[in-house]
């Protein structure tokens, strides 16, 4: 059995990348645990936990404190998001960037054969209308953004023929996850369907934006571990243009598919300058057996089941400590869990 160790386990990704690999790998992770809310989590340590869990800032981890030599890693840890990003610019250069560089030059060091980077389509930036492929000029518009652009351009310096890098650039995620995140487009759509039978767009709702649901993101991190790519480094992008929209037209199908929801659209708001379309016919030709699977109607059901099914009330979810990554930080700081520069307080 092969083993993987997965940095940044624990947040919205990682729980359903464990689920999905559990049974094909052994499984070590390592994370801070800054995001420990769960929604309907009764089997959580069953399905979601990995083999061996350990709980750091990783930033203080090496893997020679590991008992075995991963056979790949997967690094997801991450600043996550362009608020964040915007509040956090120096942890989300290290942690983003500079760790992430660290780790997977020790790696190259003691021998790992793979390293699986989980970049993102929005380094493409104000793209316009065009598909942009993986070859094509990127245009990062935030601190998130162009984090994931320069440990990429790091990373590829790094990659040898016994040391293979994959950087999966994904679209925006959506979904159930039992670390659910909320600041997420497709989420937030979903969540105000339930609680205020009504969507809000914040922008003029024509920016484009791809999605992915966190069950195809696992898919995809299947196959980068097994894919045996000719490139010692490859940038991908990974999604699909069936979940490609438009704003607007993504709240209305959500609408729709939970039934007497309002889409409220200000035509006078600031278009969002984030407005892109991505070319995944790439992804599309060489993982044919790993293309997403997930049904745009059926993920609304199945997260907005999970969101009545919860104990918690959503009402001013747009404020939740536990479910917006921003506020969840800043919590931890103002009850001096962690410190200024987000190092655990030991």
């Amino acid at each position: 059995m092969k083993k993987i160790l997965i940095l940044g386990h624990a947040g919205y990704i990682g729980p359903v990348v464990i689920n999905h690999l559990k049974n094909k790998y052994y499984i070590c992770g390592v994370d801070t645990q800054w995001f420990k809310a769960k929604i309907n989590n009764k089997n959580y340590k069953k399905k979601y936990f990995p083999n061996k869990n350990i709980i750091k800032d990783m930033r203080n981890f090496k893997l020679k404190e590991l008992n075995f030599l991963p056979d790949a890693i997967i690094y997801l840890a991450a600043i996550s998001n362009d608020p964040m990003g915007h509040e956090f610019k120096k942890v989300t250069k290290e942690i983003n960037t500079n760790y992430c560089i660290k780790i997977a030059k020790e790696a190259k060091k003691l021998g790992v054969k793979k390293f699986i980077f989980a970049s993102s389509c929005s380094i493409y930036g104000a793209a316009g209308n065009a598909k942009k492929k993986e070859t094509h000029k990127i245009q990062p518009l935030t601190d998130y953004a162009k984090s994931k652009v320069i440990s990429e351009k790091k990373l590829e310096k790094i990659s040898s023929k016994n040391f293979k890098i994959i950087s999966l650039r994904f679209a925006t995620a959506a979904g159930y996850s039992p670390k659910l995140r909320l600041d997420l487009v497709f989420n937030d759509f979903v969540v105000n369907s339930i609680t205020k039978k009504e969507i809000l767009i914040l922008s003029n709702g024509e920016p484009w934006r791809p999605l992915i649901h966190v069950n195809d993101m696992a898919l995809s991190i299947e196959w980068a571990t097994e894919y045996n790519s000719k490139k010692n480094f490859l940038a991908i992008n990974i999604g699909s243009d069936k979940w490609t929209f438009k704003i607007k037209d993504l709240a209305s199908k959500i609408a729709k598919s939970l039934g007497k929801v309002t889409v409220k659209l200000n035509k006078d708001n600031q278009p969002d300058k984030r407005s892109y379309t991505v070319d995944f016919s790439l992804f599309k030709k060489i993982a044919k057996n790993f293309q997403p699977r997930e049904n745009l109607k059926n993920a609304t059901k199945v997260l907005a089941k999970n969101i009545i099914d919860s104990k918690y009330n959503f009402k001013n979810f747009r404020n939740s400590k536990k479910f917006i990554r921003l506020k969840t930080l800043k919590n931890l700081q103002e009850r001096k869990l962690i410190n200024k520069r987000l190092f655990w307080i030991k």
